[in-house]
């Protein structure tokens, strides 16, 4: 289970003898649905980046083109993201707001940041933002902010991450917070086990089967 950067990551999948758990990066997502509470919205967004070197940290948010009163609750996220002095990038339709910076290409939307920046951008839809994050997040933790159980019953049913959210920071996915143990790794593949890890997914199990004379 290799510990550090991709170089090390990537040696170590290359030249193992014996499976190997992989901790992936991080580059999660928030979406702020038509229905959300946009000062639980504010909230959730500048708690996910009070720790940039965590893997749990935000990167990136999605905003509804829809959302009521989307002009005033951009303008309190930008004042918010550059009081905790969080250098913004925008798409398009985002980068037109003051002190929100036009990026040069949708690469920017694979990476992890570790760093104090973030991305924000504009979906028409829960299934185009459902789209995007798994287009683009690294299978960690994404979050929805809404009101509505059953969008956010889709949206958590459909991203491909390791942990969903609705109406929560990904800032609690984390070994300890999940009452698994001091935290070893993050799996980002499919195999072995994806999301936290403590020490009871590291140990083997032993069954005790006990019966009265029970064939098959």
């Amino acid at each position: 289970m290799p510990r550090g950067g991709e170089k090390l990551i990537a040696f170590v999948k290359q030249n193992a003898q014996c499976p190997v758990i992989v901790s992936g990066r991080g580059n999660n997502f928030i979406y702020v649905d038509t229905e959300a509470d946009l000062d639980l919205a504010l909230d959730v967004i500048i708690n996910g980046k009070d720790k940039i070197s965590a893997c749990n940290a935000v990167d990136k948010i999605l905003i509804n083109s829809n959302l009521d009163n989307k002009e005033v609750f951009i303008k309190k996220l930008i004042v918010k993201l550059l009081e905790s002095k969080i250098e913004i990038f925008g798409d398009a339709t985002l980068a037109s707001y003051n002190n929100v910076k036009a990026y040069e290409s949708d690469a920017i939307w694979y990476k992890e940041f570790l760093d104090y920046k973030i991305v924000i951008g504009s979906v028409d839809s829960t299934q185009e933002a459902i789209e995007k994050i798994n287009k683009y997040s690294g299978g960690h933790s994404a979050s929805i902010i809404t009101k509505n159980d059953e969008t956010a019953t889709v949206f958590m049913e459909n991203v491909d991450s390791a942990a969903v959210y609705q109406n929560a920071s990904t800032r609690f996915t984390d070994g300890g917070q999940f009452g698994l143990g001091g935290e070893l790794a993050i799996s980002t593949d499919k195999l072995h086990h994806r999301g936290p890890m403590g020490l009871h997914h590291l140990v083997t199990n032993k069954w005790y089967i006990k019966g009265n004379g029970q064939i098959r």
